[in-house]
């Protein structure tokens, strides 16, 4: 079975504002479309990563726990 996320919204605050810092640094550096888009998916993603680390979830310490064996 597929774990759905307990947090959308958070992770879809996170894609945004991940996508607006992105977008605002690949500007100002003059990186291409494509590096602008790599990066505000890396913002994005370390965004949602540091709110889930921050707020301590339920669903993320289960998914570390599995990680580690």
């Amino acid at each position: 079975m597929i774990p759905y996320c307990d947090t959308p919204g958070q992770s879809v605050a996170a894609a945004v504002v991940g996508g607006l810092l992105g977008t605002v640094i690949a500007l100002a550096v003059g990186f291409d479309l494509a590096a602008g888009v790599v990066l505000a998916g890396l913002l994005g993603g370390l965004a949602d990563l540091a709110a889930h680390v921050v707020r301590g979830d339920d669903q993320f310490r289960a998914a570390i726990a599995q990680l580690r064996g």
